[in-house]
């Protein structure tokens, strides 16, 4: 029906600027932490580095996406976006300050 088409239509019209909102903020987040944990000097070779075993699994799923179907490919991302958050959480546990310890007093 065409009301059914427009509210279709205009969901997707709603996810994809969701979608873009996303991209748009996560540029510029990951930019800024990449200058923060990486140094200048090594930044280009170790960000090349960490994309051969990206490449290397968008091959791979690519290539199995007759075996894997649609599912499997979304299940093969979720995995990688599960490995990601437990690496952000690791990094961000690593670079946290500990807290000052509450009977202390900061020297003048």
């Amino acid at each position: 029906t065409l009301a059914a088409s427009r509210s279709a239509i205009a969901a997707l019209t709603l996810a994809f600027f969701a979608f873009e909102a996303c991209v748009g903020v996560y540029f510029p987040c990951i930019g800024t932490l990449r200058s923060q944990v990486l140094p200048d000097a090594h930044r280009g070779a170790i960000m090349n580095l960490f994309g051969i075993p990206l490449n290397l699994i968008v091959v791979m799923v690519f290539l199995s996406i007759g075996k894997l179907g649609t599912v499997g490919a979304l299940r093969c991302s979720t995995a990688a976006l599960g490995c990601a958050l437990v690496a952000a959480i690791a990094l961000s546990r690593a670079n946290a300050k500990p807290a000052p310890q509450s009977g202390s007093q900061p020297a003048p």
